[in-house]
């Protein structure tokens, strides 16, 4: 995956690579408008689809890094329209704009710029919330705009002739409690998406597994910290080794009150026996109500824990894909645009 944190750790490559996006999309595609991959002489990193389409992207995107800089020139933009149809060896029967940049990472202001915007953990900035991506096709450049983009600029988003894309966080923020058998299977599930991921155990042992980079595991039995650093955009998963510690820490949330999801692992009994517990010690009915478990889409059956992620992780994109429908503010209608 080339999301906006791995595309700017990219300013520190060695090697000249190809910045392959995808522009306008008409009817059906293989990947969404905003989607990156990066074409390097020997390796790619993300995908626009996979298939013809993609072949034909590395293959022209080759073709500029072994062509003389004056031929090929660094930061300037080229594109390709290309029909998704039978004779091209697809069937989508959309049509996409691709959109080529020879980029030499050092000298890329933009990539520089995007590196700079973002702290380590991939994280934005406050002074520089909300940002955007600009790219003019008509005179192939791109530029990093800390402003809304202006009327013009959307009218000719509307004539495509440039590209507006969103820099923004990691589209999910989930936080888990528990490094069991199944944190350690969603973790292999939820890691891949888009997504910055904390993993928190007070048992050392059990974080030593890899994961990638958008994953921090901690070592810690002060969870308190990490509940209250909760927004609006969290998803919280608690499936601790111990039923009470399951209660403290689901009690923080829900008093927290700041969370989209909070999911507990249990049975149905379970979720009687806390909720009783709950009310007892003054927690309302509407912030009871807020609590999933059991966890995952009923529809669902199995009880492993590589099924029980699987659940999981199709419960967090569906509840994901409607709030992003929500369109709740217009920083985030610009986000789902892309």
């Amino acid at each position: 995956m080339l999301d906006w944190t791995a595309l700017a750790r990219l300013n520190n490559q060695p090697e000249d690579f190809v910045l392959v996006s995808v522009g306008a999309v008409k009817g059906s595609s293989p990947r969404e408008e905003g989607t990156h991959m990066a074409v390097f002489p020997q390796r790619t990193q993300g995908t626009i689809g996979g298939g013809h389409l993609e072949f034909f992207a590395i293959q022209h995107a080759r073709e500029l890094l072994s062509q003389p800089t004056d031929m090929a020139p660094f930061h300037t933009l080229t594109q390709h329209r290309t029909p998704l149809t039978p004779r091209f060896d697809q069937c989508c029967g959309g049509v996409v704009q691709l959109v080529f940049e020879k980029i030499r990472p050092q000298q890329c202001v933009w990539l520089n710029q995007l590196a700079a915007i973002l702290d380590t953990s991939g994280a934005m900035t406050a002074e520089h919330r909300p940002t955007w991506l600009i790219s003019n096709l008509a005179e192939r450049t791109r530029t990093v705009l800390l402003a809304p983009p202006t009327a013009d600029q959307r009218q000719r988003e509307t004539d495509r002739t440039v590209l507006i894309e969103p820099i923004a966080p990691r589209a999910l923020d989930i936080v888990i409690f528990g490094a069991g058998h199944v944190g350690q299977s969603l973790i292999h599930s939820l890691q891949n998406l888009d997504a910055d991921i904390t993993l928190i155990d007070s048992r050392g042992e059990q974080l030593g597994f890899a994961t990638t980079a958008n994953v921090q595991k901690i070592c810690t039995t002060d969870w308190q910290d990490y509940v209250d650093r909760g927004t609006d955009r969290t998803t919280f998963l608690v499936l601790t080794h111990s039923h009470q510690l399951d209660f403290d820490i689901v009690e923080a949330i829900l008093r927290h009150g700041r969370f989209r999801y909070c999911g507990l692992i249990g049975s149905k009994t379970k979720k009687i026996r806390f909720e009783r517990q709950f009310k007892n010690r003054g927690l309302t009915p509407a912030q009871i109500a807020r609590l999933t478990c059991p966890i995952g889409l009923p529809e669902i059956q199995g009880k492993s824990p590589a099924v029980i992620a699987a659940s999981v992780c199709a419960q967090i994109l569906i509840l994901h894909s409607d709030a992003a429908e929500k369109h709740i503010t217009p920083y985030q209608r610009a986000i789902n645009h892309v």
